[in-house]
Parts: structure tokens; sequence; C-alpha cells
């Protein structure tokens, strides 16, 4: 498992051991015996609502956002063995502004919530998704699992 981080300000590089640990542990629980990478980019709030506005076409800044780069059919593909190098499973973009902001709603910490956003954003290039009641129960169920705890409500 291979997980790059990189933070767009110096003051959250501490924040990239912890996260980096934690990933890779989420991965092998997720995805045991798969070799994937990840990439994880740290960001301030014009970097995230200029990839919201782009991607997503909402204005204004999100907390986490993730861009596969493999689909649902070719994980499966290779949780059976189709691959034998290094794949890339996709991208995670956090913004450090709003998830202090969260944290601090939720009473954590700067850490655990960039952690918990991690877990959410993985989840997502895994092939989660909440835009329905029963696949939010599926995706914070399996927040719970691999964080021990939930971003959805």
């Amino acid at each position: 498992m291979v997980v790059r981080i990189r933070s767009e300000d110096r003051l959250w590089v501490r924040e990239t051991r912890r996260l980096k640990r934690a990933l890779q542990r989420m991965l092998s629980g997720l995805f045991p015996g798969l070799d994937l990478e990840v990439s994880v980019v740290l960001v301030g709030e014009r970097e995230i609502e200029r990839l919201n506005a782009t991607y997503m076409h909402r204005e204004g800044p999100t907390d986490v956002m993730s861009f596969p780069q493999l689909s649902a059919e070719e994980i499966d593909e290779l949780a059976h063995g189709a691959s034998r190098s290094a794949e890339t499973l996709g991208d995670i973009v956090i913004c450090v502004p709003v998830a202090q902001g969260q944290a601090i709603e939720r009473g954590e910490t700067l850490p655990e919530e960039i952690e918990l956003l991690a877990a959410h954003g993985l989840l997502h290039l895994a092939g989660y998704d909440h835009d329905t009641d029963e696949r939010a129960a599926e995706m914070a169920a399996a927040e719970r699992r691999i964080v021990g705890r939930s971003i959805i409500e």
C-alpha cells in the first residue's frame, strides 16, 4: 500500500505522518492483499472552492473531495488476482480550514477530523456513496468500522 500526502501549507505537514499511517491501516482493512496507491492533498479554502466549482458545479468550500481512478468492476477484478503491480485507487483532497471548523463543532482534534474525512474520501474511492438513505447507512457503517465514527448524520 502506497499513500502519498502533499500539503499546501507547511504548517500542516505534521498532520501527514499520522494520516499516512491511518490510511495505510484503512487500505489494508478494506482491500486485504491488494497493492493500491492513494494520494491525499491538504488544501486551503481557495483551492477546494475551485475544485468544487470545476468538478461538482457547486459554489463555496467543502470538506473533502474524492477522485476515483478505478471503477467498482476494476477493483473487483484486482481482488480476484487480475493485477500484479500497484494500482492507483484515486485521489482525496481535504480542506484543512473547513476540517478545523468541523473539528471544533464535533469537539474533536484537527488530526481526528482529518482522519475521518480521509476515511470518508477513501470509501468514496472504494465505491461507497451517500446519495440515498440506504447507501448512506452502508457508508456510515463502513466509516464506523474503519475509524470508529461517522461523518454521516
